[in-house]
């Protein structure tokens, strides 16, 4: 009995053991934090000059390309992923953006087969300038949980900007994160983030931010927005602002963080308010789509909305739509 007992013993120290092991090298990153946020040039050569009086921005949350598997327990083939980027690449040559700025893209990971579609996106369509950040970079990701054939494995991913402008400056900021999760959850959970770039739109210096709320906890989301809303009206203060991303706050939901961005005459919408949840306006989920989660926002003392869309067309190569704006600058 006694050496029944010691055998247990050993094999649950063992399985402790291993799984600590795991646990630290699979939250371990693959490279340095100094590398997150970068700034590149494509080095292309784009004879067309943008506007230096109306920029065209698309907001985009491309999923990884992984349409409407996103998050399940699906593993599409690297055929299945070779054809979105086929896809997505033919409808954005259709809308030729000046701004290009995406969330949930992919930098070799291993879900969407080690392609960096930064590189891939950024050189097709044929953009000068971009800058990118990491949000999420762990050696293993265990997710989804069943089975582990479907698991992530080595995570690298984040947002991106695209442009023909001028990039003058460059910022990732982290935003707050979710103080319930368990220590465990929070290793392996991806950075929410905000990048900060400051363009040149002729002679008129622009900031734009691109930003990626959190998903799963109200009350985090809410802080989240409220902090980019008052950075936003700060720069607002000094220069042009333009602001869009996935903000994982339907207007609908309870205390939604959203609508806070509607109640200052400082900042305008694509979308307007009474306008919302309306036919046309609705960007999630791409099979059925039920909610509005993306959004261009504008500072109004600079910008006059001249034309705006849910790009729908885009079909199911992300579980997101695209959205588009056209806004021009007053003299």
């Amino acid at each position: 009995m006694k050496k029944i007992i010691k055998s247990v013993l050993y094999i649950l120290i063992f399985i402790i053991v291993s799984s600590l092991i795991f646990f630290f090298w699979a939250k371990s990153p693959t490279m340095d934090e100094k590398d997150y946020a970068q700034i590149k040039s494509f080095d292309n050569a784009n004879h067309v000059k943008p506007s230096d009086s109306t920029v065209s921005v698309i907001s985009y949350n491309i999923g990884y390309l992984s349409g409407m598997t996103n998050n399940t327990s699906v593993r599409p083939t690297e055929e299945f992923y070779a054809g979105n980027m086929k896809s997505v690449l033919q409808s954005l040559k259709k809308y030729p953006a000046d701004i290009l700025a995406l969330q949930e893209i992919d930098y070799g990971g291993n879900r969407s087969y080690n392609v960096n579609q930064f590189d891939v996106i950024g050189n097709e369509l044929q953009y000068e300038n971009g800058c990118r950040s990491i949000n999420w970079d762990k050696t293993y990701v265990p997710f989804p949980y069943f089975p582990p054939t479907v698991h992530f494995g080595k995570m690298l991913s984040g947002q991106a900007i695209m442009t023909n402008y001028p990039i003058e400056d460059y910022e990732r900021v982290v935003l707050s994160k979710v103080q319930s999760h368990p220590y465990y959850y929070s290793a392996m959970y991806l950075d929410r983030l905000v990048e900060r770039v400051k363009i040149k739109v002729g002679d008129q210096e622009v900031m734009v931010f691109n930003a990626h709320t959190e998903a799963f906890d109200q009350d985090t989301r809410v802080k989240q927005i409220r902090f980019l809303k008052d950075w936003f009206l700060r720069e607002a203060e000094k220069m042009p602002v333009i602001m869009v991303g996935d903000f994982n706050s339907d207007p609908s939901y309870e205390n939604a963080g959203i609508l806070e961005l509607y109640d200052n005459e400082k900042i305008g919408a694509m979308c307007s308010k009474e306008g919302l949840k309306k036919d046309g306006t609705l960007t999630y989920p791409t099979d059925k789509p039920y909610e509005q989660l993306d959004f261009i926002f504008y500072s109004t003392e600079h910008f006059e909305l001249e034309d705006w869309k849910v790009l729908s067309d885009f079909g199911q190569v992300s579980d997101h739509f695209p959205v588009y704006a056209s806004l021009k600058l007053k003299k």
